[in-house]
């Protein structure tokens, strides 16, 4: 059987390497459906597939899927199966209810780290939302922030309310603090008045009041047929990453976050 160029399909004696070399002369490519064993094509994936199950002409080493024992030809391939037909990270062994929920795990620290650093500082975080939580929580030694002085900041930047709500009567967070009274005798928990959400101690009733929990929405997502709000702007950049509306892709946040925390420029996208 001989091989052939899957571009200009002209055919080569299939036991030399004078395909190969007619390939890297022209930039032309093998047939996109070829078997990997012998030099036979096809129309389709599934073509291919049978060919290659029906006469075992797989690799001994092609990876097979662990749920459906398919094999594929690249990791890369089984990769992409793994996550499109079977909603499944395997480097975690986690399979996931919907594709959204398994894109917010692969969007996470622990698989896209970036290592965005703190124009600041220069700590290193995973993630640009992990950055912007390291801003506004004010463990920044060299930028007095924190989630209030972040919205000005934001707020001077952003005069078309771009990501920011334009909040005229705001003048900063509320603040809450429990006492002894919140205890709920009758759960044996200290109680939240406002979610009545219950805590084992009052130190941690008031690390939720601490929280933006109970806060203002200070951002909104700028796509049109979203427009969800946010507390912090950690929410809203989180939200980005999760491509949950589709407004930005998370490599694009990565690269972008620079700018809406550190340039003195007008922020837009």
């Amino acid at each position: 059987m001989s091989a052939t160029c899957g571009t200009c399909w002209r055919e080569f004696p299939s036991e030399s390497r004078a395909r190969q070399q007619h390939c890297d002369a022209t930039g032309h490519s093998w047939p996109e459906y070829e078997c990997d064993t012998c030099c036979e094509y096809f129309q389709d994936e599934e073509d291919r597939r049978h060919h290659m199950d029906s006469l075992d002409h797989w690799f001994d080493d092609a990876p097979e899927c662990d749920l459906c024992y398919r094999r594929y030809s690249t990791q890369k391939a089984l990769d992409t199966h793994m996550i499109e037909d079977h909603i499944y990270c395997a480097e975690c062994e986690r399979s996931f209810q919907n594709r959204h929920n398994l894109q917010q795990h692969l969007n996470s620290a622990r698989h896209r780290s970036t290592n965005v650093k703190c124009p600041f500082c220069g700590d290193s975080r995973g993630t640009a939302s992990g950055l912007v939580h390291h801003l506004e929580r004010g463990q920044c030694p060299r930028a007095p922030l924190d989630r209030d002085k972040l919205y000005r900041a934001i707020r001077q930047r952003d005069p078309d309310g771009v990501i920011s709500k334009k909040l005229i009567e705001w003048h900063g967070s509320d603040t809450y603090e429990a006492t002894s009274k919140a205890y709920n005798h009758q759960c044996g928990a200290y109680e939240c008045y406002l979610c009545h959400n219950l805590f084992s101690s009052l130190r941690a009733l008031n690390q939720h009041f601490a929280s933006p929990r109970h806060q203002q929405n200070l951002y909104h997502c700028p796509g049109r047929s979203c427009r969800k709000e946010f507390s912090t702007l950690a929410g809203l950049i989180n939200h980005f990453e999760s491509e949950s509306c589709g407004f930005m892709r998370f490599q694009a946040v990565q690269s972008s976050i620079q700018n809406i925390v550190s340039s003195d420029r007008r922020i837009g996208f």
